[in-house]
């Protein structure tokens, strides 16, 4: 909560306004502790200590981050760079993650550390480009960008802690050059992700060669050992998505968890069938110990996301439990990797990624605790037991999914507005097929690729992998297979996540108490809608009526309007109904009727005769452009042009009596390293 109350602020806070509070607390604290004079007295100060403590690790960790960023005043560079990485989400949008050497027209100092730039579909095969290569390219290069609607999601935010100072376009086909000379640190993390592509090269060509949509499974197989995407289709994505099982794409609790346990239960089975090695070792604990270095392992070839490092360092201190004889699964093991990852990666805590694995995490061990062991009768034919273990199994299963599923529902509501119906059911099936079959045999494939079975391993797991696309594929195209839930107000996600917690932390009858406040992001009061929507930039618009929203350009900068109309559960209408209220040409829509606003998309200036014409029309025209003296004959008409986009950014306007009331995302950002709003001369007019 500390680290998140950091993230909230307005303004940037210096570090003695941090610390001050933070060891005041503390030593409080240890006056209490010292002389014992009230027990709740210490633990309140004890939970605004850590609570402190946790704003401290923030800004400690932002200020070791903080690097360049891009500015506004140009956006066509010449780049000279390492490819640090290939980083694309899918077969369809190749990207590529640079460590700049040089960019021309800026000196070093304003240099960004990392840029993202995505190429043309197609160039990344054609040049043959790898991590650890350096290239020459043009590119069109801006800021990270701000959130598409006030209160979404901030990217910019996110690329401030990665270090990422610029994002673009490269038109062209970047040119190989010769690598100047560099840091030994930046030489290993390039050879290692150059292993990881060519690790991720041959599972695509040795999965499943012999299936027609071959590439694609390997492409899947790739992301789940290297955490490559960049050779799965989008059609295949969505189904994923579609049918719950999108969570297997991404690096995370599962797969370490089955990683971990084959090897941690292989190792232990092969040493203790060694009657010389299980007298004389405590194998138990160099399984452990091995699986350790295993999972470290599989957390560098998978590129460390940081859902693969929250995971591993769960794994890691489940096993360090068994060293030191303690219980490898508990909610005490769960709070310490919680305080671990913290402790790394602090902006974390307001991940989606980072809420949902700790929350499924911990609602499947409060379970666990919570369940009795199933009474078991002594002799019994082998066919019952078999047929009871399976029942139990199958119980197991379902109770399981059901409870991860529950405790990630209030997430995905907030975060994504979509629960997907099937879910539980796609998840049964498909769990499994990737943990009996998948895991164990990518694991295997990969370790013994160079050896002449190695390609069998490869097989099976290609074969599975085809068994889960089917699953998602038929679970995606059932009948309302997504339900798409409007958000509601902010501060509700907090109240239904500390209902979680209560349920997983209390014991006994008093825990379900807990349902009322966890259950809130279900019926709370959605937000009201706002009647009209604008991009960040001013590329494009959309209007809400009683039907639906319509967006003024169809073509261009729909990821906002989508996230708008998602997040308020808007219904989306075609072209149609944008035609009856506004006259469409070029880069200007003028209105037709209500509402009388006008837009201009062009970031050059109308024409008199364009701009007297929108005048006519409007009462209200917002212009991408910057404009200087405003026309006699639109002295009556109000105005929102370029300066103000750069001080409030996206916006969402609703009609009230006095007029159009404007909620911007600027303002809600506040003034932080990872913001830089513009203050332009003027503003919006009255």
């Amino acid at each position: 909560m500390g680290a998140a109350a950091y993230l909230g602020l307005l303004v940037e806070p210096a570090l003695l306004w941090l610390l001050a509070p933070a060891g005041a607390a503390a030593a409080v604290s240890v006056l209490l502790w010292r002389f014992n004079i009230s027990r709740y007295a210490f633990n309140f100060m004890m939970l605004l200590s850590v609570f402190l403590l946790g704003a401290v690790v923030c800004k400690l960790r932002a200020e070791h981050v903080r690097a360049p960023v891009l500015g506004t005043e140009t956006n066509q560079y010449m780049v000279q760079a390492f490819v640090m990485d290939i980083v694309s989400p899918s077969a369809d949008q190749p990207r590529l993650l640079l460590a700049p050497i040089a960019i021309r027209g800026l000196p070093p100092e304003a240099t960004p550390l990392r840029l993202r730039v995505s190429l043309r579909p197609g160039v990344l095969d054609a040049t043959g480009i790898k991590p650890g290569d350096a290239i020459s390219v043009f590119a069109i290069l801006n800021p990270p960008p701000s959130p598409n609607m006030p209160g979404g999601y901030d990217f910019a935010r996110t690329a401030f802690f990665q270090g990422v100072g610029g994002v673009g376009l490269a038109p062209g086909q970047p040119r190989l050059m010769e690598p100047p000379p560099h840091g030994w640190q930046l030489r290993a993390v390039m050879a290692l992700n150059r292993l990881r592509w060519t690790i991720t090269q041959k599972l695509v060509a040795d999965t499943a060669p012999q299936m027609p949509n071959g590439r694609a499974i390997g492409g899947f197989a790739a992301a789940l050992v290297t955490g490559h995407q960049a050779y799965i289709p989008q059609p295949l994505i969505q189904d994923m998505r579609d049918s719950g099982l999108a969570h297997i794409l991404s690096i995370s609790g599962v797969h370490m968890a089955i990683v971990g346990g084959f090897i941690f239960f292989t190792l232990r089975l092969v040493m203790a069938a060694i009657p010389w090695l299980a007298v004389r070792v405590p194998v138990k604990k160099w399984a452990a110990a091995l699986s350790i270095v295993c999972v470290l392992l599989y957390l560098a070839i998978s590129g460390s996301p940081a859902p693969a490092v929250r995971s591993a360092v769960v794994a890691c201190v489940a096993f360090g439990a068994i060293l030191v004889d303690r219980r490898a699964l508990s909610l005490r093991a769960l709070a310490i990797a919680a305080i671990v990852v913290i402790c790394l990666t602090p902006e974390a805590v307001i991940q989606p990624g980072f809420q949902m694995s700790f929350s499924a995490t911990a609602a499947l061990l409060a379970l666990a605790e919570g369940m009795k062991p199933p009474m078991r009768e002594i002799s019994v034919p082998v066919w019952i037991r078999a047929a009871q273990a399976t029942v139990h199994g199958i119980w197991l299963s379902l109770l399981a999914s059901g409870v991860a599923t529950a405790a990630t529902t209030p997430f995905a509501i907030a975060y994504f507005n979509r629960f997907s119906v099937y879910g539980l059911l796609s998840n049964l099936f498909e769990a499994p097929v990737t943990t009996f079959i998948v895991m164990p045999s990518l694991a295997m494939g990969t370790t013994m690729s160079a050896t002449p079975v190695g390609w069998l391993f490869l097989r099976v797991a290609g074969a599975g992998l085809w068994v889960i696309e089917r699953i998602a594929a038929i679970t995606a195209d059932l009948p309302h297979a997504v339900i798409s839930w409007p958000s509601a107000p902010a501060y509700v996600l907090p109240i239904s996540f500390l209902g979680l917690l209560w349920i997983c932390l209390v014991r006994g009858k008093a825990r379900w108490i807990g349902l009322i406040a966890a259950s809130t992001i279900l019926w709370w009061p959605r937000v009201l809608a706002p009647d009209i929507w604008v991009d960040a930039e001013g590329g494009n618009a959309a209007i809400r009526t009683a039907a639906g929203a319509y967006v003024l350009r169809s073509k261009v900068r729909q990821y906002g309007f989508e996230q708008w109309t998602q997040h308020y559960g808007i219904a989306v209408l075609d072209e149609g109904k944008r035609n009856e209220a506004y006259a469409c040409k070029g880069y200007g829509c003028v209105p037709l009727g209500q509402p009388r606003i006008g837009f201009w998309f062009s970031n050059k200036p109308p024409k008199s005769a364009r701009l007297n014409e929108l005048c006519q029309a409007s009462d209200l025209i917002i212009l991408r452009n910057p404009m200087g003296d405003w026309p006699a004959e639109c002295a009556r008409v109000n105005r929102i042009s370029a300066g103000d986009f750069r001080r409030l950014g996206a916006m969402e306007l609703t009609r009230t009596e006095k007029g159009w009331a404007i909620k911007a995302a600027q303002p809600l950002r506040g003034k932080r390293y990872w913001t830089s709003p513009s203050e332009a001369e003027g503003g919006v007019s009255d």
